[in-house]
């Protein structure tokens, strides 16, 4: 038997299941007797990433309550039913403790936590929290912050008790940094197919795709090859990869890929990334020292995207453009940023003064202490 368990309530997007991932393995490295078991849905991407980081995981069905009306009446019994099997896990699993790391399926795990007495951890990773763990923090014991200034979307009782520790990154790549030597960053490139000396950019929206993005790369692609650089470019599932793939079949340096698993290497690749400006991207950004162009996402709760990335640019680590101006300035501003290798170097350094490299080891630390 296990000396104790942890319960993970994480998933439904990569930006709230990779810290609680990195906050995980942390734990089993620095007690590698200790059960961890997540807790997710089976249709999303905590389903396939989980158990390819061989932890333990338990899906529950369970989605947020949709505005037809057939959901709105059968929302209550399917939520019930979420609660009363969470509970039965905390009888199966007894846990000592339970991190919830934002998305909606923590609010079953956490409310059958608290109804078992199982001290309860949050994770917020944005500047403004989500109903989440706004809601769940009612019962929580403990706060763990990105941002100081989501601690006023919380109960005062709480004040006491949050830290402020940045978002948990994932230890593949803390080995990492923006100087990696040569030899490296090209055997990355060849990795992925692409010519080993050229510079090159890492173009992704996350697990499900940021249609503007993709849009844009459709017309950029071929002005960033013929410019002597590769393009290695995550679509996401929303996005029609073969079709993609088939229009730039006959262009070589462009890897296009639905998926990227290797992210290690896809960052190790790379000397400018495009991406969305959601805050596990930015903490993997800032880990690693990348300059970017970042495209926030205009549907993000309260802006907090672009307000993230607006924050980005003012210290100097990337350039943002809205999902109105990528589509016509993206060629244009990653032609000009990689023709600049001072400006590169200098954003580089910008964006690592903003890593916060303990915050997997300040979360796991608390979850470990408790009985």
């Amino acid at each position: 038997m296990p000396e104790k368990t942890i319960l993970i309530a994480a998933g439904g997007t990569g930006g709230h299941l990779y810290p609680a991932l990195a906050i995980a393995e942390e734990i089993r490295r620095e007690q590698p007797e200790i059960r961890i078991v997540f807790v997710g849905t089976r249709d999303r991407i905590e389903s396939r990433e989980v158990p390819r980081a061989n932890f333990p995981f338990t899906a529950i069905n369970i989605h947020a309550p949709r505005k037809s009306f057939s959901s709105l009446v059968s929302f209550p019994w399917k939520f019930t039913k979420a609660v009363l099997f969470c509970i039965r896990l905390m009888v199966r699993e007894k846990p000592s403790a339970m991190l919830g790391a934002g998305a909606y399926l923590s609010v079953p795990v956490g409310l059958a936590a608290w109804a078992m007495h199982v001290p309860i951890a949050l994770l917020e990773i944005n500047s403004l929290p989500g109903s989440s763990n706004t809601f769940l923090a009612r019962v929580a014991s403990k706060l763990f912050l990105a941002y100081p200034e989501s601690l006023a979307s919380f109960p005062k009782r709480l004040s006491g008790s949050a830290t402020v520790c940045g978002t948990p990154v994932r230890a593949g790549l803390g080995g990492m940094s923006a100087s990696d030597d040569r030899q490296s960053k090209e055997a990355a490139r060849t990795s992925f197919g692409l010519e080993a000396s050229r510079t090159t950019i890492l173009v992704f929206g996350g697990s499900l795709g940021a249609g503007p993005i993709n849009d844009a790369m459709r017309t950029a692609t071929r002005s960033v090859v013929e410019h002597g650089y590769n393009v290695l470019w995550q679509t996401g599932r929303s996005a029609n990869v073969s079709a993609l793939q088939q229009e730039f079949e006959g262009i070589a340096n462009v890897r296009i890929t639905e998926y990227i698993y290797d992210m290690e290497g896809a960052y190790r690749a790379a000397d400018l990334v495009v991406c969305r400006a959601g805050a596990s991207s930015l903490a993997e950004l800032a880990r690693l020292g990348k300059p970017a162009v970042l495209v926030p996402w205009a549907g993000a709760m309260a802006n907090h995207q672009e307000h993230n990335a607006r924050a980005f640019q003012q210290g100097g680590a990337a350039i943002v453009l809205t999902d109105a101006e990528v589509r016509n300035k993206l060629a244009e501003t990653v032609l000009a940023l990689l023709s600049n290798t001072d400006e590169l170097r200098t954003m580089a350094q910008a964006m690592k003064q903003r890593d916060n490299p303990d915050a997997s080891k300040v979360v796991a630390t608390w979850l470990l202490n408790q009985r």
